[in-house]
């Protein structure tokens, strides 16, 4: 799609959304005593979704009705997402049936446009960031899917566990691994060969049948919040083609016939002294069996929102850690209007990911200043023989939305 085009389409659905948000719902109707709403509906009124903006699917516009009944037992969505950059229609359908109060069931089938590294920003900010300049900091690859998750919450004064199981079995592809002819258009960095037109790494086409389990954890007490995530996932069978990197001389792998890999994501947050916080940040993927994981199987980090001075996602592979420390001083007598107080953030992460092993970590140290949802950080790498893919130093800017 061209870049007018895309805008136009942006500005024509906001201006369509927005006066859908605004309607008057408070006037009460005569008689609803014979009233019953329809189970199925078409959210903001046209069947709309939050859309999405990438540097491999372009504007990402899902559509398609809700199926709600059961007062919340069936909540079923039957969609097509449009992918203005692969000019793709992906059908969907994906939804949630609660048998119980703490009982929970997900599933998916379809098609789409998947990732692993949606952990390092939220999609808004990955969309804004994308949309503005030209960082996509995530890794792409098409696939089929069909999955389901049984889930159950218990429930405790301070804490929620929520074990789950389920299976999954999907058919994947490369999508945008080589220098595209054409990408997305962004404000800036839409040329860049690490923005816009940065290639993604090939994965292995074929299947996986797996099955995983897991369990989520919450806990809060007045300030003092923590969340971890735990998923372990075992392969049933694998039918998949090798995976060759490099040019001219290429370096080819078979992906094992069977994976182990567990998956972590962590978060701790708790006050120290008067307004001041600590907060940190884990993840990790750990690999095992018989050989090395599918590439559809491969986490990454680097640049802004783990290492800033590591180009974006240069490192990846079966094998990831990643840890986090922020610590936020604000400026308590400095009161700006509508953003609050200004703060001062000092902080350390380390971490690195390969494959088969985990590689010596990469660190960085930094100090950044922010206010509200904005900030900005320098951060330099205090080895002395670094990685080909790390600077000295690096300024970074982050936003959460």
């Amino acid at each position: 799609m061209k870049p007018r085009g895309s805008l136009a389409l942006i500005g024509a659905l906001t201006a369509v959304i927005s006066p859908l948000r605004a309607q008057d719902t408070t006037a009460a109707r005569a008689d609803t005593a014979y009233y019953h709403d329809s189970p199925i509906s078409l959210p903001l009124g046209l069947g709309l979704r939050m859309p999405a903006y990438d540097r491999v699917n372009g504007l990402t516009l899902p559509w398609g009705p809700k199926l709600e009944a059961g007062e919340g037992k069936l909540d079923v969505d039957g969609l097509v997402s449009y992918r203005s950059n692969l000019g793709k229609w992906d059908p969907a359908l994906e939804g949630i049936i609660r048998p119980g109060d703490d009982n929970e069931i997900k599933f998916f089938v379809g098609r789409g446009t998947f990732t692993n590294d949606a952990w390092i920003r939220q999609d808004l900010t990955n969309t804004a960031a994308a949309f503005l300049v030209g960082s996509d900091a995530r890794n792409w690859y098409r696939g089929d899917r069909a999955n389901a998750r049984f889930s159950r919450a218990l429930t405790g004064t301070s804490i929620i566990v929520t074990p789950f199981i389920g299976g999954n079995l999907e058919r994947d592809w490369s999508t945008g691994s080589l220098a595209p002819t054409k990408s997305p258009w962004s404000f800036f960095g839409r040329k860049g060969n690490l923005k816009m037109r940065r290639p993604n790494p090939r994965v292995a086409k074929g299947t996986i049948t797996s099955v995983f389990g897991g369990a989520a954890f919450e806990f809060v007490r007045g300030d003092f919040e923590a969340k971890l995530d735990g998923l372990l996932e075992q392969s049933l069978r694998t039918a998949l083609n090798p995976v060759c990197f490099g040019v001219p001389v290429p370096v080819c792998y078979q992906p094992g016939d069977s994976f182990t890999q567990a998956t972590f994501d962590g978060r701790v947050s708790f006050p120290t002294f008067g307004a001041q916080t600590f907060t940190f940040k884990t993840h990790a993927v750990i690999t095992g069996g018989a050989g090395v994981a599918p590439a559809q199987r491969f986490a990454y980090l680097g640049g802004s929102g783990t290492l800033a001075t590591v180009n974006l996602l240069a490192l990846g592979g079966d094998h990831l850690l990643y840890v986090q420390g922020d610590y936020i001083v604000p400026f308590e007598r400095i009161q700006l209007p509508y953003v609050g107080n200004p703060y001062v953030a000092l902080r350390y992460a380390a971490g690195n990911a390969g494959i088969d092993r985990l590689p010596s970590l990469i660190q960085n140290v930094g100090i950044g200043v922010g206010v509200s949802l904005i900030r900005i950080d320098y951060s330099i790498d205090p080895a002395r023989n670094r990685s080909p893919f790390s600077r000295r130093s690096a300024f970074s800017f982050g936003a959460s939305l």
